[in-house]
């Protein structure tokens, strides 16, 4: 697979493939690690870019997207990524989308994306 790093990834520009540098940020910590983004996930199903998710559910912004998911019952809307700071020990880890906007762990940090 190609990977491409984005120059400003955002939530709206990411597709399946590309290296970001994903996580949060708590205070003056930086919590991000180089990762590759899977692709958002609903169910079972996978969209590689998020256009493709909110033209599924005929959304037109986040926050109807987890709504008109949540009405069908499919599960958690979430934006998955494989860790790759570690080569030797990759992990699969998921942002879900809760108010409006992606967010990380049981402290609902918001999603943070920069260049790789």
């Amino acid at each position: 697979m190609n990977e491409i790093t984005l120059p400003r990834p955002t939530v709206a520009n990411l597709t399946a493939g590309n290296v970001v540098l994903a996580g949060y940020v708590r205070g003056q910590r930086d919590m991000t690690d180089a990762n590759r983004f899977v692709g958002f996930k609903v169910g079972d199903q996978y969209f590689s870019k998020l256009k493709d998710l909110k033209e599924f559910f005929g959304a037109k912004n986040l926050k109807e997207l987890e709504i008109k998911a949540g009405y069908q019952k499919l599960g958690t809307v979430t934006a998955e990524f494989q860790d790759v700071s570690a080569p030797a020990d990759p992990y699969f880890w998921g942002a879900y989308l809760w108010k409006g906007s992606f967010r990380v762990g049981t402290s609902a940090d918001r999603l943070t994306l920069k260049a790789a």
